[in-house]
């Protein structure tokens, strides 16, 4: 058993080496970047498809000496085909698209100024005139009629009911004429809505005729799906198992000092204990802790409940031999009381 050094245990124990934190954190930074190397390749999956393919290949290194990587899209026979026609069908409609751009500047820079109508059924004539020009026959008869039915009932021209009467029949064609205006004018905005959709319409035809020359089918490109990417991992943390390895050691090099202590604060007493019941049968919670330079082993020990008050023990945890062990080797330092315990003398040994 290491430890101080009293009573021939053995030479005082050392503290262990610091780690080369150092190396160890290097070492770490290196396995980071040895993760993250192969996550990256982990993560470049070539795929195939049926419209093409994508490939990953390492084509250099970076100046710290890390690959560096080329995706590489290609199209089927078939895609491959239709993109160059589409390329060569652009070429070709190049001068076309000019032409229709040309125009359609042209008709740009007149601006949109439709002409809308005005007028009614007849030339010169609005919807409203045309309107009152077919119920003028019809409100002359009814003025007519009102007239002779006036006159036959004997009412006189300028009597109260003869106002009345006329003044019921003004109402009415103010009512036909009311009527003949507010048609007139729903007629007159709906052939001003055909007239601004159709002038829209001749306004927009060169832009569209543009449009439809420069859109046409195009190329179905590849559709990759994710693949599932592989995590960017730390690799072994050999500075913090480096600190975790010291402080463990450490910590078992204080315990043992501090064992150590204790057996030489109870070995230091021996030197003076005189006369102690050392007998095997008197205690209990027995436990080796060394070996002395006679050859004898050291215990931690407790004397038993019945032997605590007794002159010769005492209570609490002592350290010393067993009466018997030292009896075989030093026989003249072991004396067997009255009552058969033994006793050991430590003055000595």
């Amino acid at each position: 058993m290491g430890g101080g050094g009293f009573l021939g245990l053995g030479p005082a124990a050392s503290a262990p080496a610091a780690p080369d934190y150092t190396a160890a954190a290097n070492a770490t930074a290196q396995g980071n970047l040895d993760a993250a190397r192969t996550a990256t390749a982990a993560n470049r999956v070539n795929q195939v498809t049926p419209y093409g393919n994508l490939d990953y290949t390492v084509s250099g290194a970076d100046p710290y000496g890390n690959p560096t990587w080329t995706a590489t899209t290609s199209l089927s026979d078939v895609g491959q085909k239709l993109l160059n026609n589409q390329n060569q069908a652009s070429l070709g409609l190049g001068s076309t698209i000019n032409s229709a751009l040309g125009r359609t500047q042209e008709m740009m820079g007149q601006g949109f100024n439709p002409n809308l109508p005005q007028v009614g059924i007849n030339a010169g004539q609005n919807y409203q005139d045309a309107y009152m020009q077919r119920l003028s026959p019809q409100i002359g008869q009814q003025r007519d009629l009102l007239n002779n039915q006036l006159s036959n009932a004997g009412i006189p021209v300028g009597s109260e009911a003869w106002n009345k009467a006329q003044m019921n029949q003004s109402q009415k064609e103010n009512d036909l004429l009311l009527g003949a205006t507010t048609q007139g004018f729903g007629t007159g905005l709906q052939a001003n809505q055909q007239a601004y959709n159709q002038a829209m319409t001749n306004y927009n035809l060169p832009l569209n005729t543009l449009s439809s020359l420069r859109t046409g089918a195009q190329v179905q490109n590849p559709t990759f799906v994710n693949s599932a990417n592989q995590a960017t991992t730390s690799g072994a943390d050999l500075l913090g198992a480096a600190g975790m390895q010291y402080n463990a050691q450490m910590g078992d090099f204080n315990s043992k000092q501090a064992q150590q202590a204790n057996l030489n604060q109870g070995l230091m007493s021996l030197g003076g204990a005189g006369i102690m019941a050392s007998d095997v049968r008197m205690k209990e919670n027995i436990e080796p802790v060394g070996i002395a330079n006679n050859g004898l082993t050291v215990y931690k020990f407790e004397y038993k409940p019945e032997f605590k008050d007794f002159e010769l023990a005492g209570h609490g945890v002592r350290y010393g031999y067993m009466a018997q062990e030292v009896e075989q080797v030093y026989p003249y330092a072991v004396h067997t009381l009255n009552d058969g315990y033994k006793v050991v003398d430590y003055g000595l040994l």
